[in-house]
Order: structure tokens, then C-alpha cells, then sequence
């Protein structure tokens, strides 16, 4: 029991305060003499130690029951009244220091508890207190902080009670952490209800549940109970003790250590040389407000603060790669105007407030964006600051980047080039820049817009390899590092100096398709295209594609004409011969050849030819069967695929060709006998029907008499009828039959006739 006492109370709450709300007579009648008040004890525990959870918890067994004592002055109102914890969640870190962050992890989570009291009034104060044990062993100003426990309480006076009074509420949570050696603020102000007046003083910290024997009055709980009292002890409470003589009300941070708060706004300060972790205590009195004030409540919050080291992180710098032999940035700007610097001062969620002053020609330029935009109009140089968050209180999170702005002559970039004519010929370019001060130009860099090397010199000459409209640009730099550019536009559409086209094959056989292609330079699409081909058929594309239907041997014109009006033509003599050509042709008879007639033979029909080869080729393309004869006998072996090329030959040269397919077609036969004599001599002893049945599917016999009645049914080809009906010889006579099958083409076939059976 006592190990399991010592491990919940082990590093727990380490702050808390309580505040309460008067809401009015109970059952809003003023008769019944009772008040109404929610109260709400915010808590605070460690979240790194550890230790217990916050006590109360519904369903969590690690959890000690939570409760509060009320007491009516001294006595005891209410022994043991259970509070449950409504909701926890984490603290946010306030480091009261806009610029710093933690090098160490520290973590709080808050635990609210929220509940209704019903108090009759009374000319005594009731006191509502929470006690439990123990404290972080880790605190640094409190003696053995690891023995003794809180009291967290809160007293309703009778002017209270009287008034339906509300406590004053705090306006944030505690802060957890604050860093060594660094100037602090944090806000611990509170906020009224009724608009009292508030008065805020450091106080001293108080002992409840512990191990140093500390009971309370009318108490009567073990020893490991004292952990968490069954019963909370009587006010007034006793005084923790510090840590003297480095610690006391005063100085809570230590001696040499900085620490304040403002009695009117609650605006906790100072500045922390010790590191470590603290216990500290803040008091608001309410007082009314009037002639004659009193005393309505003393709000008390206890919270630990850890003093940590901490990094800087505001760092000003400006875009701007070069700096000066003093070490201040140093921006270039060609040219008087507009120009904005860019600032990139880190980080951007630590800095408040920017402040820019510009001294030179102009006289005083200021700014408070993040970024500064000039416009000046006087050459020279300006010298300038950049201060960030200069009116913090905090000197970490204050810095100043130093900087010139150097305003230089600029230059007024200027060139002018030959006019393009109908000739394909080179562009001369000519430099007319001009600078505007006592700068000197020192590097040219053009820019032809075709896609070519830029060139380097003052006055080039460049040839262009195609037509079009360039933007050619040119950059000038002086001796100052100062670039300036111009563009022009530079229409260039000259006639080809050569009118090419493709050479091809010397002719070409009826129908002839003619695939003209331009290679004349420099041509594009701008360009109108006159195409003449001899036969009457023209063209206006630059690279046209023609038929010729007739033989013959044709002068193929073509003009060309650029968007600025050069022209160029030229006949080309005999371009295009077109010869007469054969037309492969050829069939068979009989057309479908079959397993049953397997031969065929081949027919020439092709017109215009002098000459003829046949090729016979399997599905593989391997030969089978070749022959020059007009018309030639085949016979197929099998089932698969042939196929039948003819190749014709033209007295011009001209060849044709045609490829056919043929497959053999599959057939079957049938018979029937018309008499059988099943006498056991084995000649005709079964009605069978016979024939070229391979490939049948759903084949069918039956054998009927003359009276309709069915003795014999198969489904099986090549089985018969013995004569025989259900184990008997049936009598001889005439019978009937009739057979039904799919062929091997999937045709339906059928069958009917009369057989004799002879006895």
C-alpha cells in the first residue's frame, strides 16, 4: 500500500487554481437563503515525469478518487464532495519571449474539473480546498519539494455571497517554460465579471497532503492517505518553505535573477540567470470599487516554470549576394526608378514589425512592409537600415541588417540593321547604344530569335536559315555591372535562290502517285506555292502529293511567292514519266473444291501482259508450288489454307500482282441399304447406314414400322439395327427410318426412307 501510495503521488500536480461563479438564488428564490455557484478547479501535471494521472478519472484504476472539503470558516460544511475530471489537453508553451524556442522538451497538459455547489449564505466564508501530494522532486526553490504537497483553494466571503459575486478568471494558461538569461513578459492578468477592482502580488506557495505528518483538523486518515487526503485540512494554510537564503517570496527565480509582477495589469516580468524548475505563486485580490472598497476574494494560482536554455531565431538579411569591405549588403540599381528590395529575414513567424530608413540625394525614404520599394530619380549612392520587431522589449529578438543602395548611370541600348530584300543574304547588325553617364559599355550579347548562338560581338553579321518575324534582342553591360536590353522586330522572307525538289525513281506505272517534296530554303508555310504538273492538275501546298491516271511524260511548273512579295518559278523539263501498266487477274473452276473433289484448275484473266508467274504459298509463306503457265491443274492434299500470288509483267516494265486464298471444303456422304437379312450368315445381318460421316455432331437413326411404332434408335454412326424390339425377333417386312446429324460445315442434314427386313 505504501508503494502504491508513493508511485501516485510521485511528480503529479505541479499547479492549479480554483474559480467560482454565483449564478443565484437556488430555484431563483430569494426565500430559500441559498446560493448557487459553479466552480472550476483548473489542474496542471507533468507530462515528461512519472507520475500519477489526474485524480478522478472515470474507469481509470491508476487514478485516486478526486474530491474537495468545504469548510464554513472553520468548520466543516461538507467533508468529502467527489469531482470528476471533465476534459485534459495539452498546455501551449509560453516562453513570454516572441523571438526564443527551446533547446529542451517540456510538456503540461492541463485537467479542468467543473461542478455545482449549493451555500447557504452566511456571515462566515466558506473555503473551498483541494489538497494532494506530492511535488516534482526536481523543483529547485522549495524545500524537499518530493515530501510535501499543494493546497489549492479559494475563499467566498460574506460581501461575496451578499453580492452573488464571481471570482476573477485568468486569461491564459500559466506558462511552462522561460529561457536562461533572456528578458521575459507574460501576460497573468485576469478578467471580472462584475468589473472589480483587481490587484496582482507574488505570494508564497502552500503545503497540503504530504509525507512530512501535516494533518488536517478533524482528519482521520492513515498515514499513506496523507497522499491524498480522505479530508482536506482547515484554513488557514502554511507557508511551503524556501529555499533560503537564494529563494523566497521575492525572488522566486532566484537571487540575481529578474522578476516582477504589475500590481494593476498582472504583467509577470523579469529575467532568469538560474536554470532549473521553479514552483511559483500569484495572488488577485478583488476589490469593490467605490468610497469605501472591500475585499470580496483572493484569487491564488501556483504553477511550475522551468527555465531552459533557449535559441535565437530572428536573423535579418537581404537578397543580395555581394557584399561591401565593411560588411554591408550592397544592391546594385542601373538606372533611376522603381526598384524593390527584397528582404529574408528568418524566421518570418518571430518578427512583428520592420523598419526601413534610406539616407542619399533624395533624401530620407522609409518603409514598414516586410520588403522595400524605391524610386528614386538621382544617381548615388543612399545608405540604409533594415531594424526587425524594434520595439520589443527583448533584445534577442531585435536585429538590423546594414545596407547601400548604389544607384549607377544607366544605358540606353539602341541598334539598327539592314533591311532584308528578295535575296537570300546576310543581315548586317549595327551597335547604336548609348550610355547615359560617365559608364562605359564593356560586353554585347545578341540575341536572333532563331534559335542560334548568341554572338558576342558589338556589330555581327548573321545569316538566317529560315523565314519568319525575330524579336532580336540586345543586352548591353557597362563597367558598372549594369544590363540593359532592347528587342526589334526583323521580318525575313526572301526568295529561295534555288527552287529544289526530291529526286526520285526515273518513271512510274498507271495509276502513279507522285510525292513532290520542297527542298527549297527558306520556305514555310507563309509562302504561296503555284504546282503545274503537266496533265492539268494544279497545287498550292509547298510539298504536294499527285495522282497521274494517264501514261505519259510530263514538265511539272512551281512558283514560289514570299509574304512580302518575291517571286520565284522555274519548269522542271520531263520530270515525271508515267507508263501503262498491266492488271493481274485469275480465278478457278470448280470454285469450291472439295474432299470429294479435291482438283481444281487455274484461269489467266489478266490484261496487258507479257509476261506471268504463279506462287502457291502455305499459311507460313513456304512455297509450295510455282509455274509461268497461263493456266495450270493443283490439287489440294488438306484442309489447310493456300494462297495464290500472280505476278504480271507490262512491255513498259510495269508490274501488277494479285494474292487470292482457298481452303478445301469439307463434305459428307450417306447411304442406306434398302434390305437386310439377319440370319447370322454375317453378310447383311444389320441395317447400317454408311458414307463419309467424320466431323457429324448430333447424329440420330431410328427404325419405325409401318404402324408408327419405334423398335430401334441411335446416336452413335456406324451402329445398326439387328431386327430385333425388347429382346425379339422382329417379324420381316417393311419398316421405315429416318436419320438427322450436323455435317462438318455445322448444316443440318436429313435423311428418310424404307428398309426390308428379310427372314
Amino acid at each position: 500500500m505504501l508503494s502504491f501510495a508513493a508511485d501516485l503521488g510521485a511528480g503529479h500536480i505541479v499547479g492549479g487554481e480554483f474559480t467560482y461563479s454565483c449564478q443565484g438564488w437556488r430555484n431563483n428564490d430569494p426565500n430559500s437563503g441559498i446560493r448557487v455557484y459553479d466552480v472550476r478547479i483548473n489542474m496542471y501535471r507533468d507530462c515528461i515525469g512519472q507520475g500519477a494521472v489526474f485524480d478522478g478519472i472515470v474507469g481509470l484504476d491508476a487514478s485516486s478518487p478526486g474530491h474537495i472539503t468545504i469548510y464554513r470558516g472553520r468548520d466543516v460544511f461538507v467533508a468529502t464532495l467527489n469531482i470528476t475530471l471533465d476534459e485534459s489537453q495539452p498546455v501551449d508553451v509560453n516562453l513570454g519571449n516572441p523571438c526564443l524556442v527551446l533547446t529542451e522538451e517540456v510538456c503540461q497538459e492541463i485537467g479542468i474539473y467543473e461542478f455545482t455547489v449549493e451555500l447557504p449564505v452566511s456571515t462566515e466564508p466558506y473555503t473551498l480546498a483541494y489538497q494532494r501530494c506530492c511535488r516534482n522532486g526536481e523543483i529547485d526553490n522549495l524545500l524537499f519539494p518530493e515530501d510535501i504537497g499543494t493546497t489549492y483553494f479559494i475563499a467566498i466571503t460574506p460581501d461575496a455571497q451578499l453580492r452573488c459575486n464571481a471570482s476573477p478568471v485568468f486569461n491564459i494558461d500559466p506558462p511552462i517554460a522561460i529561457c536562461q538569461n533572456q528578458p521575459f513578459q507574460i501576460d497573468l492578468g485576469a478578467t471580472d465579471r462584475e468589473g472589480d477592482s483587481l490587484r496582482y502580488r507574488l505570494c508564497d506557495a502552500v503545503v497540503g497532503g504530504g509525507t512530512d505528518g501535516l494533518t488536517g483538523d478533524n482528519q482521520t486518515a492513515t498515514f499513506s492517505d496523507d497522499l491524498f487526503p480522505l479530508i482536506e485540512s482547515a484554513p488557514p494554510y502554511a507557508s511551503a518553505a524556501w529555499r533560503a537564503p537564494l529563494y523566497n517570496r521575492q525572488n522566486q527565480l532566484g537571487q540575481g535573477s529578474i522578476l516582477a509582477i504589475d500590481t494593476i495589469t498582472g504583467l509577470l516580468s523579469g529575467e532568469p540567470i538560474i536554470r532549473g524548475t521553479f514552483a511559483l505563486s500569484v495572488c488577485v485580490e478583488e476589490w469593490s470599487r467605490g468610497p469605501n472598497p472591500i475585499l470580496l476574494s483572493a484569487t491564488k494560482r501556483e504553477f511550475q516554470l522551468t527555465v531552459n536554455l533557449c535559441g535565437n531565431q530572428v536573423e535579418a538579411d537581404l537578397l543580395e549576394t555581394e557584399l561591401d569591405e565593411q560588411g554591408r549588403f550592397f544592391i546594385r540599381q542601373c538606372g533611376p526608378g522603381e526598384n524593390t528590395i527584397i528582404n529574408e529575414s528568418t524566421i518570418i513567424n518571430f518578427i512583428d514589425t520592420y523598419d526601413w530608413i534610406l539616407e542619399g540625394p533624395d533624401g530620407q525614404i522609409t518603409g514598414s512592409s516586410r520588403n522595400l520599394t524605391t524610386n528614386v530619380s538621382t544617381v548615388g549612392v543612399y545608405e540604409g537600415i533594415m531594424i526587425l520587431n524594434r520595439g520589443s522589449f527583448a533584445s534577442n529578438c531585435i536585429d538590423t541588417a546594414v545596407f547601400l543602395l548604389a544607384v549607377f548611370p544607366d544605358t540606353e541600348p539602341d541598334f539598327e540593321f539592314t533591311i532584308p530584300g528578295c535575296d537570300d543574304e546576310p543581315i548586317d547588325f549595327t551597335d547604336l547604344s548609348q550610355p547615359l553617364g560617365n559608364n562605359t559599355i564593356t560586353d554585347w550579347d545578341w540575341d536572333f530569335a532563331d534559335g542560334s548562338n548568341r554572338d558576342v560581338r558589338q556589330s555581327p553579321r548573321h545569316r538566317y536559315n529560315i523565314p519568319g518575324t525575330f524579336d532580336v534582342r540586345l543586352s548591353t553591360t557597362d563597367d558598372n555591372q549594369c544590363r540593359a536590353t532592347v528587342t526589334k522586330p526583323l521580318s525575313y522572307f526572301p526568295s529561295p535562290r534555288t527552287i529544289l525538289i526530291e529526286p526520285d525513281e526515273g518513271f512510274g506505272c498507271v495509276p502513279f502517285i507522285k510525292d513532290f517534296v520542297n527542298l527549297s530554303r527558306p520556305i514555310d508555310d507563309s509562302y504561296i506555292f503555284e504546282w503545274e504538273f503537266g496533265d492539268g492538275g494544279t497545287d498550292n501546298v509547298a510539298s504536294p502529293s499527285y495522282v497521274y491516271e494517264n501514261s505519259g511524260v510530263y514538265d511539272v511548273y512551281l512558283a514560289i511567292t514570299s509574304p512580302t512579295g518575291c517571286f520565284v518559278d522555274t519548269t522542271f523539263v520531263n520530270l515525271v514519266d508515267v507508263r501503262d501498266a498491266p492488271t493481274a487477274g485469275f480465278t478457278w473452276r470448280p470454285e469450291e473444291p472439295t474432299n470429294i473433289f479435291p482438283d481444281f484448275r487455274v484461269f489467266d484473266e489478266s490484261m496487258a501482259a507479257n509476261a506471268r508467274r504463279y506462287l502457291i504459298t502455305n499459311r507460313a509463306g513456304e512455297l509450295i508450288f510455282t509455274t509461268p503457265a497461263l493456266d495450270f491443274d493443283f490439287t489440294l492434299r488438306d484442309t489447310g489454307t493456300i494462297f495464290i500470288t500472280q505476278f504480271v509483267t507490262h512491255p513498259s516494265g510495269c508490274v501488277d500482282t494479285i494474292t487470292k486464298d482457298l481452303k478445301l471444303r469439307l463434305q459428307n456422304t450417306f447411304f442406306a441399304p434398302n434390305a437386310f437379312s439377319p440370319n447370322g450368315d454375317g453378310l447383311n445381318d444389320e441395317f447400317i447406314p454408311t458414307g463419309l460421316l467424320f466431323g457429324v455432331t448430333e447424329y440420330r437413326l431410328r427404325v419405325w414400322t409401318r404402324w408408327g411404332a419405334n423398335v430401334y434408335t441411335t446416336n452413335q454412326p456406324g451402329d445398326g439395327w439387328d431386327g430385333t424390339f425388347d429382346g425379339k425377333q422382329s417379324p420381316g417386312g417393311g419398316y421405315l427410318w429416318d436419320v438427322s446429324y450436323l455435317d462438318v460445315n455445322g448444316d443440318q442434314m436429313a435423311f428418310k426412307g424404307g428398309i426390308v427386313l428379310v427372314r
